[in-house]
């Protein structure tokens, strides 16, 4: 009968990684070894032996490879209480294992007691944890609906009767539900790129938080108008939409075309960064049979009854040459590889990229739909404080660049919606229509 894995897991953790003999201090795993190439001096010796010393002493044949008789020495006190069998009988071999153990068990429960009583005396500090939301400021304060003539599988049809002019900076996303075009726009202005669809059909004007604080239709049809704003905006910075996996992602011109961008990243003044690229063997140094492209998941989120947020999700996107997608069973692993590796300050910068990317390295994304009703997004993570021992030394790293500064541009804008919001002097607890 051989020794079973669990007994000598027991043996050996409840010896310590020390010879159990009286006198000796030896470490059974040498600690002057390489990490990757520890020296283990130990043997297993048996109190009863199977064969030769103490052999003589009746116990059950099975129990001789059991925990209850084997004790863990050095080699050169596995030989000495063999040879002095005289001087080690079983009992006195038994109650060295006890003594030792009851030692070891004793001494780590110590030590592990001093430990916890030396962290808890530790001074904790503050840090500041940025999460991966950025707090919408600004939300439409209407949505306009009209009935119209297509349904809510025409939305693309009904989209080409939109009449230019387009204003530049002006976006015009809509839904089509139950036979009615709703949009954040003004539809009561007679001119505009919706003009043939609305005629001289009357418009209705709801408040939007009565929307989005509303029943499951409202609020979904509120979203959704929410993520078609994203549509534009992304498509604006040259992303495309992968509908399937609901994110964002970078694609070359043509397959087999690398792509940089420059952006702004936490520790530095400026950079470049490879948005869609052919990952190489390290060994060889040849290029690998797939493609990265950096992709985002984006998605609005209500955080109290007028707050909301926008979340940003770093994703990868890996297809086969830049363009077509690689088979979904073989993605698993090589998006899995590469998240693995993602800590702290890696998962900061990717978010320092996208909200740097998506808001022109600007303090806030604003999303126009006409004079009136806009969108705006702040670009400074949402974070808060907390207290704790502090993260190792080794992962540590300050974050520089956490907030974009106001630029001439910027001041201007910011200045131009709080001159509109004084124009208005609205309550926004009184809305109605």
């Amino acid at each position: 009968m051989a020794i079973s894995a669990k007994d000598l897991r027991i043996l050996y953790q409840r010896s310590g990684n020390r010879c159990a003999f009286p006198s000796c201090a030896k470490i059974l795993i040498q600690p002057e070894s390489p990490a990757d190439n520890p020296i283990a001096s130990s043997e297993v010796a048996h109190i009863v032996g199977t064969k030769g010393a103490r052999s003589h002493y009746l116990i059950p044949e099975g129990d001789k490879d059991r925990y209850a008789n084997l004790i863990l020495l050095c080699e050169e006190h596995h030989h000495l209480v063999d040879a002095l069998e005289q001087e080690y009988p079983v009992e006195k071999l038994r109650q060295i294992k006890e003594e030792h153990e009851a030692l070891m068990t004793d001494a780590t429960g110590r030590a592990v007691a001093r430990r916890v009583e030396q962290k808890a005396a530790e001074p904790y500090r503050a840090e500041t944890v940025h999460s991966t939301l950025l707090p919408v400021s600004r939300l439409p304060k209407y949505i306009y609906s009209v009935p119209c003539d297509y349904n809510d599988d025409e939305e693309k049809l009904a989209a080409k009767q939109l009449v230019p002019p387009f204003e530049d900076g002006v976006m015009y996303p809509f839904i089509i539900r139950g036979g009615n075009l709703i949009c954040f726009r003004n539809l009561r202005v007679a001119s505009g790129p919706f003009k043939s669809l609305v005629g001289d059909r009357k418009v209705s004007r709801d408040l939007a938080v009565e929307w989005w604080n509303g029943d499951d239709n409202l609020r979904g049809w509120f979203v959704t108008l929410l993520n078609r704003s994203l549509n534009k905006l992304t498509g604006r910075r040259r992303l495309n939409l992968d509908k399937d996996h609901h994110r964002y992602y970078f694609e070359p011109k043509e397959p087999g075309q690398s792509v940089e961008i420059a952006y702004h990243p936490l520790n530095q003044k400026s950079a470049s960064r490879s948005v869609v690229w052919q990952p190489v063997t390290k060994i060889s140094g040849l290029p690998k049979t797939f493609w990265y492209h950096l992709a985002v998941a984006l998605k609005f989120q209500q955080v109290s009854a007028r707050g909301w947020c926008l979340s940003i999700r770093p994703e990868l996107r890996v297809t086969k040459d830049g363009k077509v997608p690689l088979d979904s069973e073989k993605i698993g692993s090589k998006v899995t590889k590469k998240i693995s590796r993602i800590y702290n300050h890696n998962l900061l910068a990717d978010l320092q990229f996208w909200r740097d990317y998506l808001s022109d390295g600007l303090p806030r994304i604003v999303l126009r739909f006409d004079d009136d009703e806009t969108l705006v997004i702040s670009t400074t993570l949402m974070r808060t404080q907390i207290s704790w021992p502090g993260m190792p030394a080794e992962f540590a790293q300050a974050f520089k660049n956490t907030d974009f500064e106001e630029d001439l541009f910027s001041w201007s804008e910011l200045a131009e919606l709080r001159a509109h919001d004084e124009d208005e002097d609205v309550d926004v607890d009184q809305w109605h229509d």
